[in-house]
């Protein structure tokens, strides 16, 4: 399962304040995108913050370590960050709405460690949390992706994020314009072979 170009120009060398979004079916292509945009980064000396679902960062970490990285020493030089989506998600969300505050609060706490372990001061981020949220509460996945344009903004930092789409999702339900319109750059579910 390989990412064709030119998408994966996209995941090896996204510019500073880039907002990827990947749409998968396959989690496989999932975990072989979010280990190449975590690779590459590592090996350049930029910092990594993945916030994902613990069955994911396993996978990706597996992904890396097949690599070649020692993802625990990384992990250890503060160069590779992980967070659990889920726990990181409920800790700015009010009402069922992300708090500005307690989001920019969080995730730029992370976002400044990391920088600190960057040996070019760059760091990419992984997040999908978006994508735990988008089907229950559309609304709030709005908002959220606003939120990290603001993020990406303030940091100059590389955004990476997913939508797991069903089989049919993007002929029969289309992923909404709206969150297509808060990335710079979209990589279809066409762009695996």
């Amino acid at each position: 399962m390989r990412i064709q170009p030119p998408w994966k120009d996209l995941l090896v060398q996204p510019l500073a304040r880039d907002h990827v979004v990947q749409l998968y079916r396959d989690e496989r292509f999932l975990v072989e995108a979010v280990a190449l945009f975590t690779g590459i980064a590592l090996g350049k000396g930029e910092s990594v913050v993945l916030v994902a679902t613990p069955l994911h960062l396993r996978g990706i970490e597996q992904r890396l370590e097949s690599n070649g990285f020692c993802v625990e020493d990384v992990k250890q030089w503060g160069q590779l960050t992980f967070r659990d989506a889920s726990d990181t998600l409920s800790g700015f969300m009010v009402q069922e709405m992300p708090d500005p505050l307690l989001f920019k609060t969080i995730i730029g706490s992370s976002i400044q460690k990391a920088a600190m372990c960057s040996r070019t001061g760059r760091v990419r981020v992984y997040g999908e949390m978006v994508n735990l949220l988008w089907r229950q509460n559309l609304p709030a996945a709005q908002r959220l992706e606003v939120l990290w344009n603001e993020v990406i903004l303030a940091h100059s930092i590389s955004l990476f994020c997913a939508y797991h789409v069903d089989g049919d999702e993007t002929e029969s339900r289309p992923f909404p314009s709206d969150l297509r319109a808060a990335h710079s750059h979209l990589i279809p579910v066409e762009a695996c072979a």
